[in-house]
């Protein structure tokens, strides 16, 4: 029996596997001893030897095991063991036992059991399937219904984009003559879905100022930049010489090149060039004026600086000239909207709307943006989560809260300061007035009925009537996350040792790799975009084998990775609930419930559509699926994307109370500098550690000194 399993084994085991003939004799011996009763057992038995002896990935290991236990079956060198339960079944009626018949043992012999019931078993079985069909039924029109709504609302979403002016570039701003490029709105009120997310607030905007829009995830402030840059507010045809531009998130695909959609925003040159090469091919007597003339426009507009420009913006932006004069439909969503962005940035609008712009940038790109925000003459507002993003280029902050917005001026971190300053001095004169309240109400009380007393207490009610109450001080609720935390394992856990990996013979994408991942790991990778950092997070998580090279990976060690490819795959028609029930089936609803409320997804945003919930509400479902099976080391790419600055500080101390390793991909300066104590950047197809902080490696980056 062992010999005819061993030579099974090594008809199925790979080629690339370097077991010798002594480790075959073992694993077939392990079989014999231990039969295995599906490919599970083949694969707790001898996935290890896999693993370490011939360097498979677990998708690999899981089809080998399969193929062997199909052919162990095949040969019928196992027997399956035959399990037998027994289920009790409700009965479709009562019954009173007295009531029976019962029959002798000798008369039961001659009688089968199933003749006994078979009426009631059929109508059972009968009042079962409609049952069935009427759920099924149900579920089919709760499904219709659901594709009706979320196919409703993307209309809506794609006709208000249709309302926002595209991206042109205006050289002729006569319009703006005498005119000034503030916006004040006094009363302003937006209500979408039958929800008012502004009611009666003021919002003033001063030409050349940076402003920082700051708010929860979901308050709307994405709502509030939609509807200045469709000028749908009260009063807003004051405003309608002064040109409005939102960044998309991203450029839809095209056959056009960046450099070319970037050109395209100029209308005019593109006009007066296709008239000028109409001219130069005419035989018309006055050409050569109208030539003059279009020849005049051109240098007025510095139509021949056009492209240079462009490809300057661009080249801030990280793109190469490979990229450059690439399709755009073959870019990524990351690079499309980064297309989107050099547009605005060549259009150069009076007021400047940027949506969570350092999303899918380097470092290198988010630096050359600062600069470019602070040296721009123009008015810009920002919705960011990047805490020093923001304290870099803003002079002023503008507070979502409360269907109110507020003012501050300074930085983000001077408007921390300043709120808490004023939420003291309101708390104060609150609970002041209060008291002061609360006893003229007591002495009215009292004396109400006193005839002597009267006066007074008419005055007292008086002074009440008139007194401007001071508003009660309302914290935002605390916005919390809690990442289970996993059993210990011992040393060593993860390592790549001399790895090299490459898409293509012969052009590696990393090179002399040696990293190792251990539960006390706080790491993060920094690098330009394109340099391998999501193939170092595929190594390490096995989605990707290395060329060549060693690795090893603890046998008992979970790893789990966030990413935001994580965040496309969601059923958008699913909510939270119905999205953990479906990935993960076999827990009780109250477990999904408390895992959701863990990420701060609580009552009724568990049950609403996935599409009605904002980007940063969508990050918290999939951190929540990252973690769901208790990871030893968790991997995570880009995950401060979308999510506020609240929830930025929520996550930063659920990481640092998470007991397992950390690997992180991040530019998120504030981020880095809080959870992790050692940077790791990319460069030249080498992963190499950087000794100092995010602070030294910015300073290293920006005057060209790294390594």
């Amino acid at each position: 029996m062992q010999g005819k399993i061993c030579e099974l084994l090594l008809e199925q085991i790979p080629g690339v596997c370097r077991l010798t003939q002594q480790c075959v004799n073992h694993m077939s011996g392990m079989l014999v001893e231990d039969t295995p009763q599906n490919a599970a057992d083949v694969q707790e038995l001898l996935g290890e030897y896999f693993r370490n002896g011939g360097k498979m990935t677990t998708q690999e290991i899981n089809k080998i095991c399969q193929k062997i236990f199909d052919a162990l079956g095949k040969e019928q060198l196992i027997r399956k063991e035959k399990k037998h339960t027994l289920a009790a079944e409700r009965l479709p009626e009562e019954v009173v036992l007295s009531e029976l018949d019962f029959y002798l043992e000798k008369e039961s012999e001659t009688i089968k059991f199933e003749d006994l019931f078979k009426e009631q078993v059929a109508t059972n079985t009968n009042e079962q399937i409609q049952k069935k069909d009427r759920k099924e039924k149900l579920r089919q029109k709760e499904d219709i219904k659901a594709k009706e709504a979320y196919e409703k609302h993307i209309k809506t979403i794609k006709e208000q984009k249709t309302h926002i002016p595209p991206a042109r570039v205006r050289h002729s701003k006569a319009d703006q003559d005498g005119k000034k490029l503030d916006i004040v709105i006094d009363k302003l009120s937006i209500i979408v879905g039958g929800r008012a997310l502004l009611e009666d607030t003021s919002l003033q905007l001063i030409y050349g100022q940076k402003y920082g829009l700051v708010g929860r995830n979901g308050i709307g402030k994405t709502c509030l930049m939609n509807a200045l840059a469709r000028y749908e507010y009260e009063n807003a045809d004051k405003f309608r010489h002064i040109q409005v531009l939102l960044v998309e998130q991203e450029i839809s695909e095209s056959d056009k090149t960046p450099v070319q959609l970037v050109l395209e925003t100029d209308m005019e040159r593109l006009e007066l060039l296709e008239q000028k090469e109409k001219l130069e091919n005419a035989e018309d007597a006055n050409a050569g004026e109208k030539l003059q003339a279009i020849y005049e426009r051109l240098e007025l507009i510095e139509a021949h600086l056009a492209e240079q420009k462009a490809i300057k913006i661009l080249q801030g932006l990280g793109f190469t000239n490979d990229l450059m004069n690439r399709k755009t439909k073959h870019l990524s969503g990351g690079w499309r909207m980064r297309v989107s962005l050099a547009r605005a940035l060549f259009v150069q609008p009076d007021v400047l709307l940027l949506d969570e712009p350092t999303n899918h940038l380097d470092l290198d790109a988010v630096m050359w943006l600062e600069d470019y925000v602070i040296n721009c003459k123009h008015t810009v507002i920002v919705v960011s989560h990047a805490r020093e993003f923001l304290n870099v280029v803003c002079n002023q902050v503008i507070h979502f809260y409360d269907q109110k917005l507020t003012s501050y001026t300074g930085n983000y971190d001077q408007f921390e300061k300043g709120r808490a300053e004023k939420n003291t001095n309101q708390k104060k004169q609150f609970d002041a007035q209060q008291k002061k309240l609360s006893h003229m109400q007591s002495f009215i009380d009292k004396f109400r009925y006193n005839a002597k007393r009267a006066s007074l207490v008419q005055s007292r009610i008086k002074a009440i009537q008139k007194m401007d109450l001071i508003d009660e001080v309302l914290e935002d609720p605390s916005c919390v996350f809690i990442f289970p935390n996993p059993e210990k394992l011992r040393p060593p856990m993860l390592r790549i040792e001399e790895g090299y990996f490459e898409y293509q013979l012969g052009k590696p994408i990393l090179k002399g790799l040696n990293f190792a991942v251990e539960m006390e790991s706080r790491v993060a990778i920094v690098g330009a975009n394109g340099v391998g950092k999501s193939t170092l997070l595929n190594l390490l998580t096995e989605q990707r084998r290395l060329t060549e090279g060693n690795y090893f990976r603890n046998p008992r060690l979970r790893i789990s990775m966030f990413t935001q490819h994580h965040i496309e795959q969601l059923d958008l028609m699913k909510s939270p609930l119905e999205q953990l029930m479906f990935t993960f089936p076999g827990a009780s609803g109250e477990t999904y419930r408390s895992h959701l409320s863990s990420f701060g997804l609580n009552g009724n945003l568990q049950l609403r559509p996935q599409y009605l919930l904002s980007g940063g509400q969508k990050s918290r479902i999939s951190f929540a699926m990252a973690v769901w099976n208790n990871p030893q080391i968790l991997i995570m790419d880009e995950p401060t994307n979308h999510l506020d600055i609240d929830a930025v500080n929520a996550l930063i101390i659920a990481l640092n109370n998470f007991t397992g390793g950390l690997v992180i991909v991040s530019h998120d300066q504030y981020f880095v500098s809080t959870v992790c104590d050692q940077i790791w950047y990319i460069k030249e197809e080498r992963l190499k550690k950087f000794n100092g902080d995010f602070d030294d490696y910015k300073r290293a980056l920006s005057e060209g000194k790294l390594a």
